[in-house]
């Protein structure tokens, strides 16, 4: 067998991530609105968005955790560890993904809508994003 056909490609970690995140976003959305009719007859129009919300993202990270471990990183990592340190990059992210469109969406006209700024930054944190769980988690 050659040397090229051992090896894998140097990017097909990072491919991998992208698909995996894609994949999580999917089911983010879906458990979302699956989510949302059950939960506003339970709980009322005040709470359940959030409600719904919070419990999707408990699942896509699930769902990205382990696609993550087991598939993008080939990870041998002890779960106690690795799910932490997942769960503490992924709540930094969203908090620092919030301070920064708050900010920058301060500073520039009001014509300029959220979604303008946000797209960028959490492309910005998705790279940011996939190399502290390449170094650090798995």
């Amino acid at each position: 067998m050659s040397e090229f056909a051992q090896k894998p490609a140097a990017g097909q970690p990072f491919w991998r991530f992208l698909v995996s995140s894609l994949t999580s976003s999917v089911v983010d959305l879906a458990a979302f609105q699956l989510l949302c009719i059950p939960l506003q007859a339970w709980l009322g129009d005040a709470l359940y968005i959030l409600a719904a919300t919070i419990l999707a993202r408990v699942l896509s990270s699930l769902v990205n955790y382990l696609l993550n471990y087991f598939l993008v990183f080939h990870s041998h990592a002890h779960h106690t560890r690795s799910a932490s340190l997942y769960t503490t990059i992924t709540v930094l992210k969203t908090l620092l993904s919030a301070v920064l469109v708050s900010a920058i969406v301060g500073l520039l006209p009001e014509a300029v809508p959220e979604l303008a700024v946000k797209i960028p930054v959490d492309v910005l944190l998705f790279f940011f994003n996939y190399l502290l769980q390449k170094k650090f988690v798995y």
